[in-house]
């Protein structure tokens, strides 16, 4: 039976770089670095005013249920990502969707962590605001909270997650089309290539 102490050499120890640590501080999108237990060892200023908290300090050290913020009572559904990242070794981008806790809808993407032997020690993510819509188009529909994005490998571009995120909202192709300029065509044309990358023929089954 594993002591305490067995466990916890099991688990690497993350110490982020200093110069990564300034370079991320600076960044205006929430960057976030987690140990294997999926611990915060690391949260800049901006995830810190993504959970709406007082600073990083409210967040490193802690897993997501024990942030006291709105923000984590989807905790179990980003460990799940957290945790797909770390067994499969393939990036996680997906569509968030918290009106009850983020103003706003924003694309996240996870990665491994690597050491210096490309040894995974962690994971690392950033959170990036897709800044398409008011804030009364954000909280009228039904969405899901969460929306994997690559599924595997296949990355959805900002103009596909633009458009997703209208089709989610219930809008039709001619007021997408209206809503971001461009013809009701070139609309279908992306929604096809999103059902494709998905390996769905249509929203319904896309939801699914």
């Amino acid at each position: 039976m594993a002591t305490d102490d067995t466990k916890a050499k099991l688990i690497p120890e993350v110490k982020p770089p200093r110069s990564l640590i300034m370079t991320l501080d600076k960044l205006p999108e929430p960057w976030g670095i987690k140990d294997l237990e999926f611990r915060f060892v690391y949260a800049n200023p901006a995830m810190a005013r993504l959970y709406k908290v007082k600073s990083s300090a409210d967040i490193i050290g802690k897993f997501d249920h024990e942030i006291k913020s709105k923000l984590a009572d989807n905790a179990e559904d980003f460990v799940r990502k957290d945790k797909k990242v770390k067994e499969s070794g393939d990036d996680i981008v997906t569509l968030e969707l918290h009106p009850d806790s983020v103003d706003y809808p924003y694309t996240a993407r996870k990665t491994q962590f690597l050491n210096d032997n490309k040894e995974c020690i962690g994971i690392i993510g950033y959170c990036k605001a897709l800044e398409i819509c008011s804030l009364n188009d954000y909280v009228k529909g039904s969405m899901p909270g969460s929306l994997i994005l690559n599924p595997p490998d296949d990355i959805f571009s900002e103009r596909e997650c633009e458009i997703l995120f209208f089709r989610l909202q219930g809008m039709s192709t001619k007021d997408i089309s209206e809503r971001l300029c461009c013809s009701t065509r070139t609309v279908e044309n992306h929604l096809q290539i999103v059902y494709q990358k998905a390996g769905v023929n249509c929203l319904a089954s896309l939801k699914e």
